[in-house]
Formats: C-alpha cells, sequence, structure tokens
C-alpha cells in the first residue's frame, strides 16, 4: 500500500502554500538527516487553510515591518548557535504582559469561573481560533460561510483523497484542533496509521472543553474525550516545555483509549527554531525537524520494507548524480 504524510498548519496568516508546503518537507528533511534516514523522497502533501481567513498570504518578500503582509520567522535550517533573548524595556513588557494573560488562558478554575473572561482575550490575542470556535462567516452575505465548516472541510476532503493509502498525519497548533474534530466526523471513512501532534494546545481547558459534544465525550466519564477510533498505530504529541501552549496538560491522562488501544502520548522534546537570534519554541520548523518526530515518519515509512536496500539505493543514486554532474 502506498504511504503519504499529510500536514496541517497552525493560526494565522501564512506564506502562499507552495512555499509553506516546501519549508515544512524542508523541515522534515532536515531531522530525518539527522538520524540518518534513508527516507529523502516521500509523499507529502499539506493542507493549506489560511487563505480561508486571510485573502493575502504573508510575503517573503516584504520589506516593510509594518506591513500586515511581513513575514517575519522565515524557514531556517537548525544553528548551533547560542540562542539570544532580546531585553529592551518593550520586549520585557510584552513577556511581562504574555504571563499575564496566560495565568488567565491556562487557569481552569478561572476558565470555569470567569468564562468571559476567557472568551475577550481569545477573541483579541487570537483572531483565527476566535472566528473558528464562535462559528463565525469567513465572507458576510454569502451562503456556506462558516469558517469552522471551511476549514473541516479543506482537511476532510484531503483525507478522503488518500483513503486508500496508508497515512502518517502531523497537525500543528490550532490545526490539532480541527485534526481532532475532523478525524471524529470522518470516523468511519478514512484510517490513519499515525497521528502526530506538535504545539498542541488540546490540553489547554478552555479548548478541551469546548471540544465536548455528543461525537467526541466518552459516555460516563465526562472528563475524558474519546480518541478517534481510526487512529490505527499510534498518537504522539510532542511538547517544548517552553511552548507554552503545548505544555499546558498530559494528554494521556485527558482522552480515553480507543478500541485499538490507542490515545495520545506525550514526548518533551526540543524546538530549536530561532530567527534573528530570537527563539520560538512553538514554530512548526523547529517541531519538524526534531529527532522524535524523524524517528516517528522513519518508522512508519520503512514498515514493510527493507530498510538496508532502500539505504543502498539512496547511496547508489547519491554516487550516480555525482558523476553525472561532473
Amino acid at each position: 500500500m502506498d504511504k503519504i504524510i499529510i500536514g496541517i498548519h497552525g493560526l494565522g496568516n501564512k506564506p502562499p502554500k507552495y512555499l509553506l508546503e516546501e519549508w515544512w518537507r524542508l523541515s522534515i528533511n532536515e531531522g530525518l538527516k539527522k538520524i540518518k534516514s534513508p527516507f529523502t523522497d516521500y509523499d507529502f502533501e499539506l493542507v493549506y487553510w489560511a487563505d480561508s481567513l486571510h485573502p493575502d498570504p504573508l510575503n517573503p518578500y516584504e520589506d516593510d515591518k509594518d506591513s500586515e503582509l511581513y513575514l517575519s520567522e522565515k524557514y531556517e535550517p537548525a544553528t548551533k548557535s547560542k540562542k539570544v533573548k532580546s531585553s529592551g524595556f518593550k520586549e520585557n513588557f510584552a513577556n511581562f504582559f504574555k504571563k499575564q494573560r496566560d495565568k488567565i488562558l491556562f487557569n481552569e478554575t478561572l476558565h470555569v469561573k470567569f468564562p468571559s473572561l476567557t472568551d475577550l482575550i481569545i477573541k483579541h490575542f487570537f483572531k483565527d481560533l476566535d472566528i473558528y470556535l464562535t462559528q463565525q462567516c469567513v465572507e458576510e452575505n454569502k451562503a456556506d460561510c462558516l469558517a469552522q465548516d471551511i476549514i473541516r472541510d479543506k482537511l476532510a476532503d484531503i483525507l478522503l483523497k488518500h483513503k486508500e493509502k496508508e497515512i502518517l498525519f502531523i497537525a500543528h497548533s490550532m490545526g490539532t484542533i480541527v485534526a481532532y474534530e475532523v478525524l471524529i466526523d470522518i470516523e468511519d471513512e478514512v484510517n490513519i496509521d499515525s497521528l502526530i501532534t506538535i504545539g498542541s494546545p488540546l490540553g489547554v481547558p478552555f479548548i478541551f472543553e469546548k471540544l465536548k459534544n455528543d461525537k467526541s465525550i466518552v459516555p460516563g466519564e465526562e472528563s475524558k474525550l474519546r480518541t478517534p477510533d481510526n487512529i490505527l498505530t499510534e498518537w504522539k504529541n510532542l511538547a517544548d516545555l517552553d511552548d507554552k501552549i503545548a505544555r499546558s496538560a498530559d494528554m494521556s491522562k485527558l482522552f480515553k483509549r480507543n478500541s485499538h488501544y490507542i490515545a495520545p502520548v506525550m514526548d518533551v522534546v526540543e524546538n530549536d527554531y530561532e530567527s534573528e537570534g530570537i527563539e520560538n519554541p512553538h514554530k512548526s520548523y523547529g517541531y519538524l525537524r526534531t529527532p522524535e518526530v524523524a524517528y516517528i515518519i522513519d518508522d512508519f515509512l520503512s514498515r514493510g520494507r527493507n530498510k538496508f536496500m532502500l539505504w543502498i539505493r539512496t547511496k547508489f543514486e547519491k554516487v550516480k548524480n555525482t558523476f553525472t554532474k561532473s
């Protein structure tokens, strides 16, 4: 059976699909090279939904940092240089503000007692998430305009297109919310070999509560959500401890095992992404090139194949290409 890796990105505007897809692939290949995997050629498709909420993509050639289309965090290969954190007054004030915001956002007691406060923070600081969760229209006076439905349909269509293949599914950030809901919705139509969630907010209290519905709740265990029954082999949830979105809870305690005895298993990883010396432990590129992701991909791609013969073939192709160029 053919194999494919399918990815879905997180919230916020993005560069054009062709570029984001290429940057995901480059990041994945970095990780595979780290573990000396023979796999450099594989089928990959990125579910791109940023254009559902943002009419124009971020522009990698835009120089004006005040422009809405300025791309501040491009893909950059991993560097061994020491990460630098800015310590100016403006940055210190912003970090202090974020800490106060996060105390509210990730506090389960505050969420239960003051849900309107949590909703206010989401509305102002996570606009894409607010549009998705509150089922707002992406375009006024237009039929079939609900952002939630449009984004879900993009993912469902691609999963259904590849349903005859073995699928490794990688979801990042808000994309993990979309992934969870779609996998529940098409549970009887598409099987997923393995699911990797990176930088996932599924364990954040207000997200977890909003995911509860007739399809997702575990009967008799209202404190847990179901693991989609179409995940067959494993669900790995990877989090950098400096990534506040992802470290909020151990999801293995929040999700009930499915009929294949699968539930999310958390692994702590080091997200090494940085841009212009400033680190971002939530960035997809840093997660995708971790050895932990690479080993899962390598295991998926090598299952049912002779890995040694693949390694020999890869070496032969490299030698042949060297002589061809010379």
